[in-house]
């Protein structure tokens, strides 16, 4: 084993130990006490319940909102349930599902970023500039204080897609952009343009359908997203004050001086190499401090950049890539002895930020606390259905009822996808199902549709039936559009594994390479 391959080791367990000893709160036992940790548990719970009973993709989650339901799942990021649903298939709880993401992402992250800076840079500027991803202030607040598993999965899949790129790993660049694209739906919307404009900075032309192919197979989760956001009131609901994190965002720009100061170093340097790099980075970080700040006050006046982005600090995601990068050059560019002195001073600074972590509060759950919840999950039920003018505080004890006449329901199924029934109406009634409507819901009485009328403060669903003994069947579907959003992904889908096959078949065999010298 020569010394070059010795380095690459030592410098992956370093990694690797040193991420471990900043999850172990996470990794105690109990779950971290967090603005959305538990929620996220929940969600997961409810989304593989749907999953499990036959819907897919996933869009509405029957289980909460009390029962009733919502279609949550077709507008926020699916992508760490569907993560999280594999995890608890092979065994792990919702919690351990959820914790995994998380312990996984930064794993993989900080893996991808080394390998990534390892192409560019020297094994010691690549290894500080991924110990410096790890301990990125916005990082460790996404983990330990906001407990964003979307956002955290984002983090983590970002450095392995530069290190696809550079790698020219041309089959790998569309899976890692595809499930970036569905793991948060903000965060997915800055990266997503950053990595297409690096992509054609470097003019690494053969990667453009690469990228094409990971955002074509996203597409059964954003057209509907995109196109479906008038049946809801997340445009008409304010999820934030901006004002009032540019404090927070401060914070951590103050705790990020170690990077300011690469920042500058690289800014003000001659730049030898990678110029056309730096700038790139230089350019992020600069964008990343701007919209976080009392600057960019004016947009964030902009109601509907407000309403997609939130926080100004989700900005500071940028600064988790750009950086490490930038440390790495800056570490690379210096003298080896004043190198080892800023590396060792960088990180000390940067780890500071993270002692306020390091003893944070967790709490043991029972599994069927995350399993029997049925809140909805979001901040403001902003993805409500319109028609849903009022919310049940209480579960209703039935899901199908008369709501007018009278008569006997024999049940035959009921899950959070299906209502299969028998109705023996002792006059013309009508029946109310107890679910939120939502466009995919169908009901057929005899096997004949039957029009569903949800105008009613709750958005309940109603139909009339006549009288006598009548079968009942109700399902939720994929609509036209959504169907078409799902052929759009699977035809994508294709491309890139007929791509693969092609680069396989057309794959030119390495030529050995000759040995010099005698043998052993």
């Amino acid at each position: 084993m020569n010394k070059k391959t010795v380095l690459w080791l030592v410098s992956l367990v370093v990694i690797l130990i040193v991420s471990l000893i900043v999850l172990i709160p996470v990794l105690r036992p109990g779950l971290l006490v967090t603005d959305d940790g538990h929620w996220m548990v929940i969600r997961l719970s409810a989304f593989y319940q749907s999953l499990r009973e036959g819907q897919f993709p996933v869009r509405f989650l029957g289980r909460l909102n009390q029962s009733y339901g919502y279609p949550v799942a077709n507008f926020l990021y699916p992508g760490f349930l569907y993560i999280g649903s594999v995890l608890h298939a092979i065994g792990l709880s919702f919690q351990t599902s959820i914790e995994a993401v998380i312990v996984g992402s930064v794993l993989f992250g900080a893996i991808g970023m080394y390998l990534f800076l390892r192409l560019q840079f020297s094994n010691k500027a690549s290894l500080i500039g991924a110990l410096s991803y790890v301990l990125m202030p916005y990082f460790l607040f996404d983990i330990f204080k906001r407990g964003s598993v979307g956002e955290v999965l984002v983090l983590g899949l970002v450095p392995m897609v530069f290190y696809a790129i550079e790698s020219k790993k041309k089959w790998l660049v569309p899976l890692i952009v595809g499930l970036l694209a569905i793991s948060h739906n903000t965060l997915a919307a800055f990266f997503i343009p950053m990595i297409g404009v690096y992509i054609l900075l470097k003019k690494y032309w053969d990667l453009i359908p690469s990228m094409v192919f990971g955002v074509g197979m996203s597409l059964f989760f954003w057209l509907p997203a995109f196109f479906e956001r008038i049946y809801v009131t997340f445009d008409t609901t304010v999820i934030s004050n901006p004002g009032a994190y540019f404090s927070i965002s401060n914070a951590m720009i103050t705790a990020s001086i170690p990077f300011l100061v690469a920042w500058l170093s690289v800014a003000f340097g001659k730049m030898k190499e990678k110029k056309t790099e730096a700038l790139f980075f230089l350019a992020v970080m600069g964008i990343s401090v701007f919209f976080a700040t009392k600057g960019s006050s004016f947009f964030w006046r902009i109601s509907d950049f407000v309403k997609f982005i939130q926080f100004p600090f989700r900005w500071l995601s940028l600064a988790v890539i750009a950086g490490p990068w930038l440390v790495a050059y800056a570490v690379y560019s210096m003298k080896r002895g004043v190198a080892i002195i800023v590396s060792i001073g960088l990180l000390f600074l940067t780890s500071s930020w993270y002692t306020q972590y390091f003893n944070s509060e967790s709490v043991v759950e029972v599994e069927g606390y995350f399993t029997t919840n049925e809140a909805t999950t979001t901040v403001h039920d902003e993805y409500m259905p319109r028609w849903s003018s009022k919310h049940m505080t209480t579960r209703s004890n039935k899901k199908v009822e008369f709501f007018k006449g009278n008569g006997v329901i024999e049940v035959k199924n009921i899950n959070t996808q299906t209502i299969d029934v028998v109705v023996n109406a002792s006059e013309k009634s009508i029946m109310q199902i107890n679910t939120v409507y939502y466009p995919g819901w169908g009901i057929s009485v005899d096997g004949a549709p039957v029009k569903i009328d949800y105008d009613n403060p709750y958005g309940f669903m109603r139909f009339p039936i006549p009288e006598g003994k009548h079968h009942v069947f109700m399902e939720f579907r994929e609509t036209p559009g959504r169907f078409l959003a799902d052929l759009a992904s699977m035809f994508f889908g294709v491309l890139y594994v007929i791509s693969c096959v092609v680069m396989l078949v057309t794959r030119k065999p390495k030529k050995a390479k000759k040995r010099i010298g005698k043998k052993i």
